[in-house]
């Protein structure tokens, strides 16, 4: 009768002498194997309780964050810093291969050197303001905070003030000029005190403009300007605006146009609606050729409505498209200027719409520029807001 004789049981029993005192133990090949394996199993579940609190400490930071060992390359790294490497994988790889920034990898050894960095770096189209520590084991603590929204935000507020302060400087200058003027002398002739009063009321007009319109932007991008969404009939809105523009329009023979339907409706706020149509009417009519026309229309679909003012004037190059809703930002300052304009109005309007969930744009050619706002249809969106209730916006 044959006889199995397990390897592990006669492996336990020869260990167990020898650890007993008796002679070696004299082990397979197979079992020589497994032990190793065993050890090694070990030696990783021994890494990864110690590795566990560190994986854990890292998925708690909110910037890309991971530990660079001392032979330079990421040992561990949370998901922000892991979707910066080529491969989704930055666990390996060194700072210059999960960055290609050679400045970064230059902290990185002088981090490991003992030095501790802080510096900004470009990756991609993106800022990252990196700290680079290092740990008492000799390994590095590298974050990586995202700061590309904050540099967008400080070079529009760096940008707004410059704009904002050119723009108010011209008219006082103006002002401060004529006043000289009158003071010097000027006062006793009565054409030329005529001609520098009207300096200093046109110039005082355009900073009374000035001041408005930024407060207005001011109070909008604050939140300042509580949106109260309600169904508003699109008529009423646009005969208000047009009223508003009507002296202007009869000045230069321009014929306003108003194609909307009485069923038109839209889910807006009514002071926002009206400030839109009258910032897009009054932009029409300065900028219309005497005699010319300028269209209000709305297009009903079942979810949205979309208003529309055309006018007829010389168009607007594609190149400025994209920018015409920039504050400050002007196609023809000099003419803009002229015309009273003080560069926000556009720039409201887009924060305005935005606020009431809607969209707008422009299209210009050779014919004319056309500008449109596309609301919720008061009757088409029934998970709309009821009548007067209060929405925040950004």
């Amino acid at each position: 009768m044959a006889v199995f004789r397990d390897p592990i049981a006669a492996a336990i029993r020869e260990l167990e002498a020898e650890l007993s005192g008796g002679p070696r133990a004299d082990l397979s090949p197979s079992v020589e194997t497994l032990g190793a394996l065993l050890l090694e199993r070990e030696a990783r579940l021994r890494a990864l309780e110690r590795e566990q609190p560190e994986r854990e400490l890292l998925a708690a930071v909110p910037d890309a964050a991971g530990l660079i060992s001392r032979q330079g390359m990421v040992r561990s790294a949370n998901a922000a810093l892991e979707s910066l490497a080529p491969g989704g994988r930055a666990v390996g790889l060194t700072l210059l291969e999960l960055t290609r920034s050679g400045e970064l990898s230059d902290a990185a050894r002088r981090a490991l050197e003992g030095n501790a960095k802080r510096l900004e770096v470009q990756l991609g189209r993106r800022s990252f303001l990196a700290h680079l520590v290092p740990l008492v084991r000799g390994e590095v603590l590298v974050l990586l905070r995202d700061v590309t929204e904050q540099r967008l935000v400080d070079s529009t507020r760096r940008d707004f003030v410059a704009n904002a302060s050119h723009e108010l400087r011209t008219p006082v200058t103006a002002i401060s000029g004529a006043a000289e003027t009158l003071l010097s002398g000027a006062v006793n002739d009565p054409v030329r005190a005529r001609h520098f009063l009207d300096i200093i009321a046109r110039n005082a007009d355009r900073l009374a403009h000035l001041t408005r319109d930024l407060l207005d932007l001011s109070r909008v991008e604050s939140r300042q300007w509580v949106i109260a969404l309600e169904p508003v009939p699109v008529g009423a809105a646009t005969r208000s605006a047009v009223e508003a523009c009507a002296d202007a329009a009869s000045r230069k023979r321009i014929e306003v146009r108003v194609e909307v339907p009485e069923e038109a409706a839209v889910r807006a706020d009514v002071r926002a609606l009206e400030h839109v149509l009258l910032n897009l009417l009054d932009n029409a009519v300065k900028f219309t050729p005497d005699g010319g026309t300028v269209t209000v229309s709305a297009e009903v679909a079942a979810d949205v409505v979309t208003l529309s003012v055309a006018d007829t004037g010389p168009g607007i190059e594609r190149h400025h498209l994209p920018r015409l809703f920039e504050r400050f930002y002007r196609v023809d300052p000099g003419r803009s200027r002229d015309s009273g304009g003080t560069g926000l109005g556009l720039a409201i309007v887009k924060h305005l719409v935005q606020a009431q969930g809607g969209e707008v744009g422009v299209e210009s050619g050779s014919g004319g520029t056309r500008f449109w706002v596309k609301l919720a249809h008061a009757a088409g969106n029934r998970a709309a807001a009821s009548p007067g209730e209060t929405v925040t916006h950004s």
